[in-house]
């Protein structure tokens, strides 16, 4: 459905750790690009870097404050609370209010078409970043409201399983439809931007959605290492949110765009 990060072959005689070495970096590039920070771009990437750092740096230092005042500090809980619900209003309510409607059009003319998707995919890759802060505070303002089960680290070792499978899924998704499809460059532009059509190759052979489906059980396993109630039931709705974006505005668009006006 887009521009793809798969790698070039490799040309005849290359050494084979350098092709190694050059397949680790585009994961990388894959995996950071997908928690809100895009080194495969290069306008302002340093700027975009610090800030991304700055965040991400605030936000470890945060969970451990919540951690250290959880149970003990009502304000805290609520702090944690409120912050989730900012994000998932921006998050999500924002998407649907921006992506393949005037309010994109209009700020493409007015800005011009680059400046308007540079700044669309940092303002989106900081919503990437916060909404997953966001689950990780709530989640160490809410810990140990799962019982203690019989085998010691089960609920760990259910949560380490969850977040292989789910961010294992999401990373496979992503590298065939490639980054700009994840930040919906598409969408946002209201056009076809993609090279490989609607992909049906990877997780997309069996299922419909992965990013979204499979590809958001990360989120409850490490709701499971904290033993958080809360923290599922934030995973379920930010999940069940961004079912209705889905349903809402990307499944129409799709359908328009890629399948001809012929659901698939």
């Amino acid at each position: 459905m887009a521009e793809t990060t798969e790698l070039a072959p490799a040309p005849a005689g290359a050494p084979s750790l350098h092709a190694a070495g050059r397949g680790l970096g585009q994961v990388a590039v894959a995996v950071i690009g997908m928690s809100g920070l895009r080194l495969d771009q290069p306008e302002r990437r340093v700027l975009r870097a610090l800030v991304w750092a700055c965040v991400v740096a605030a936000g470890f230092s945060a969970e451990q404050q919540f951690r250290a005042a959880a149970g003990s500090s009502g304000a805290v809980r609520w702090a944690a609370v409120g912050y989730a619900v900012v994000i998932a209003v921006l998050y999500y309510g924002g998407m649907i209010a921006v992506l393949d409607t005037s309010v994109a059009r209009r700020f493409t003319h007015a800005v011009g078409e680059a400046r308007a998707v540079g700044g669309f995919d940092f303002v989106l890759g900081l919503l990437f970043l916060q909404q997953g802060l966001c689950q990780g505070l709530l989640m160490a303002a809410f810990p140990g409201q799962l019982p203690e089960v019989g085998v010691d680290g089960l609920w760990v070792v259910l949560g380490v399983v969850l977040g292989i499978v789910g961010f294992g899924t999401k990373l496979w998704a992503t590298w065939l439809t490639g980054l700009n499809t994840y930040y919906c460059r598409d969408m946002f532009l209201g056009r076809a931007t993609a090279t490989d059509g609607y992909v049906v190759r990877g997780p997309y052979r069996w299922l419909r959605n992965p990013m979204y489906g499979v590809g958001n059980l990360h989120g409850y396993g490490v709701a499971l290492c904290y033993r958080s109630v809360a923290g599922l039931v934030c995973v379920a709705v930010f999940q069940v949110l961004i079912y209705v974006f889905y349903f809402v505005r990307e499944k129409p668009f799709i359908v328009r765009t890629y399948l001809g006006g012929t659901a698939a």
